[in-house]
């Protein structure tokens, strides 16, 4: 059990003026305890873009037809762009992201094809760590399409209303982007299902990066996400926004025969 955590009457008069409304736009100066829980997020997500388009690249040639050599170099596009936009903000911020960005090594994958790292960090960026796992497979980039880009378009639904100015304007145009690529891998998904190869091999794989996936939402039993919340951050805690994704992804599985693998949080590496 995480302790209770305790704030300060000044910290609780925030949350309250956030709840009626307030609102924190470009060169405002932010509150300390609002400032550090916003950076969190948006270097989490500048790396996170950063490093999934890097992960995407391989795919532009590996793709199967020339249609999709052109479609995946446009999500490739989308996803540096997206990385560009969040990192804007750092800057203006007055963080240094180009220098981050030089020395960080946010193109490492993990050689293991099979592995499942839970929770752990392998390097010192900040990317969610789904984005170390390797996409070996044709598969394993519609998965990520399928899966991955719905995820992240739920999380972004949760803050399109965010409580600081410039991050929703530019999370508009990129939860757009993220409906288009999620479209992309369920017409995929439809295609791998109808050979009884195709399909079994999309399982095996499902299987595998199911819990990758899962994880992305963080420890459900936790605590810390709900200070979000309450900055106007976020609209529901991570569990929430987990809960209504694997709603969404059980009602299309199940309508093509595939099965979502059983997920224990307990199992993971926290």
């Amino acid at each position: 059990m995480n302790p209770e955590v305790r704030y300060t009457s000044e910290e609780e008069k925030l949350f309250e003026e956030i709840r009626n409304g307030r609102t924190f736009d470009k060169g405002d100066e932010l509150p300390p305890i609002y400032k550090k829980h916003l950076m969190n997020l948006l270097w989490m997500q500048g790396d996170s873009e950063y490093a999934g388009s890097l992960g995407y690249m391989p795919w532009i040639e590996n793709a199967p037809t020339l249609m999709e050599k052109v479609l995946v170099a446009q999500i490739v596009k989308d996803e540096m762009r997206h990385a560009q936009v969040v990192y804007k903000i750092l800057d203006d911020l007055g963080e240094d992201t180009l220098t981050h960005v030089k020395n960080k090594d946010l193109g490492f994958k993990l050689d293991d094809d099979l592995a499942q790292i839970g929770f752990q960090r392998i390097k010192d960026d900040f990317r969610v760590n789904i984005f170390y796992y390797n996409i070996t497979h044709w598969t394993d980039f519609i998965l990520f399409n399928f899966l991955m880009d719905r995820a992240a378009g739920h999380q972004l639904e949760d803050t399109l209303e965010s409580s600081y100015i410039p991050w929703k304007i530019g999370l508009s145009g990129i939860y757009k982007e993220e409906i288009m690529h999620v479209a992309h891998g369920d017409k995929w998904i439809k295609k791998l299902t109808v050979d009884p190869s195709d399909k079994a091999f999309l399982q095996e794989r499902l299987n595998l990066w199911w819990p990758r996936v899962m994880n992305v939402f963080g420890n459900a039993r936790g605590s810390s996400n709900t200070i979000y919340v309450n900055l106007g951050l976020k609209k529901r805690t991570n569990a929430e926004v987990r809960d209504s994704f694997v709603k969404e992804i059980k009602t299309i599985t199940n309508e093509y025969g595939l099965t979502i693998p059983e997920y224990r949080q307990d199992e993971q590496t926290i």
